[in-house]
Formats: C-alpha cells, sequence, structure tokens
C-alpha cells in the first residue's frame, strides 16, 4: 500500500493529485489518510478563528460532516482510499483551562507546547498502524507554516523508515516564485500527462467549501493549478540524502 498522508481534507488532492491517479490508474493500492477530520465537540463555543472558517465554508454548523464528503467523492475521482483520522483541525483545539490554542496564528505561528504534548503523540498513535502497512509514504513538507502540517510531518517522521519517505510540495504554500531545496534533501519531479492533471484539477473541485477561500473563487482554481504545475514541470517530491548516503 502506498500512503499519503494529509493534514487536512484536501490537502492530498492539492499537492499531488496527478501522482495519486497515476498511481491508482497503475493498479496501486493508493490510501490517504487525513488526519485532521472530526466533528468540533458541540460544548465547546468556536473561537474566532473557528468561526471565520466556517463562514468560508458555508457548510452549516457542522462543517466537516460536509467535508469529509468533499474528500470521499475526491478520492473516487483520483482512485484512491480515504481513511478519516478523526483528530480536531487546529481552529478547534484548546488547553487544559478550555482557551483556544491559535486565535490568526496557525499558519505561520508556532506550534503550542499544548500541541506537542498532546496532538503529536495522538497523530503519532493514529498514523503508526498505516505507516507499518506502507511500502511508500507521502507527507507534506509543512510549507507555509500552517501548524497542522507541521505537527503531520513531525509524526510521520517519526513512524516512517527513511528510504520509505518522501515529501510533497504543500500547494498553494510553495506556489511562490523564488525556489527552495529542503536541507538535506533532493527531488525526483513526477511530469504529469493532460489527463494527469485534469484528474488534478476535478479532484481539488469537489472541495467546493475551500474554493473561494484557497483560490479567491471556483473559477480562478483550474489556472493557479496549471500554473504552477507549468512552473514546476509537474509535482516535485523531495527525499533524504544526507542520512541515506551515510548508511551505504
Amino acid at each position: 500500500m502506498i500512503l499519503f498522508v494529509s493534514p487536512h481534507l484536501d490537502d492530498v488532492a492539492l499537492s499531488c493529485g496527478g501522482f495519486v491517479y497515476r498511481l491508482a490508474s497503475a493498479g496501486q493500492p493508493v490510501t490517504i489518510a487525513t488526519v485532521c477530520t472530526a466533528d468540533h465537540p458541540t460544548d465547546w463555543p468556536l473561537s474566532e478563528a473557528a468561526q471565520h472558517e466556517h463562514r468560508q465554508w458555508q457548510l452549516g454548523d457542522r462543517p466537516y460532516q460536509g467535508r469529509r464528503a468533499e474528500d470521499e467523492r475526491a478520492c473516487r475521482v483520483l482512485g484512491a482510499s480515504p481513511v478519516h483520522l478523526n483528530l480536531l483541525d487546529a481552529i478547534y483545539r484548546r488547553d487544559a483551562c478550555g482557551a483556544p490554542l491559535y486565535t490568526n496564528d496557525f499558519i505561520g505561528g508556532a506550534v503550542h507546547p499544548r500541541d506537542w504534548e498532546v496532538q503529536l503523540p495522538a497523530a503519532q498513535a493514529v498514523l503508526a498502524p498505516l505507516v507499518r502497512a506502507a511500502t511508500r509514504v507521502f507527507c507534506p513538507l509543512a510549507i507555509g507554516g500552517h501548524v497542522d502540517h507541521v505537527i503531520v510531518r513531525r509524526a510521520v517522521e517519526s513512524l516512517a523508515t527513511i528510504p520509505a519517505l518522501r515529501y510533497y510540495e504543500d500547494f498553494p504554500y510553495a506556489d511562490r516564485p523564488e525556489q527552495f531545496t529542503p536541507q538535506g534533501c533532493a527531488s525526483e519531479r513526477i511530469t504529469l500527462t493532460a489527463h494527469e492533471l485534469d484528474a488534478r484539477i476535478r479532484a481539488i473541485a469537489c472541495y467546493g467549501s475551500q474554493l473561494s477561500a484557497v483560490f479567491g473563487s471556483p473559477e480562478a482554481m483550474p489556472g493557479r493549478v496549471r500554473g504552477y504545475v507549468s512552473r514546476v514541470g509537474g509535482e516535485r517530491y523531495w527525499f533524504v540524502v544526507d542520512s541515506v548516503a551515510s548508511h551505504e
């Protein structure tokens, strides 16, 4: 089984949709495991950040029900099997006294100490059996610094062997003109066919609640995706070289 680990219910389609579609079309069993998929507790008041996101998503008071359904539709487009791991999104998490961990600082801000104490081991626990069963594991580079991406990357790195691990570029955070090279890593490029790129776009379109927030409008999405894929030359994946070399 090939495992793609997604912090949220859209990250793999956004970042890896063309390659996932290629693997699944070739008969490879592909699983997309999404970490933050749980409904928020009804007895917790929503933080300002959560209220803002709910207004953008327009999915009512229980938006993650709709978001999980969007993910299932996208996975059908790509030919992958969805797994929802039922941890809370950063916008819902609270400290021991009930205060929100994050206000507007969950993208690019520091991971709250309580998340290192609680969310990281919880992510490790739910991911461990999937990572053990996988022959290859893909996780986010955490470009953009979203705390959920940072935690998921740390969790996967603690579980996967270095030869099996690949990192994907978090789109649209990675959509920037400057070049970057993660320390100790090299990249491999997957050149997408027109059909694979179209599948990626069709899968992203399944996440209707996210399109305006991510791209400004649903109509802007295909052009942004095509522009990024054209600039990169497909989809780019990173792997550790320093540690591999030291073990040869």
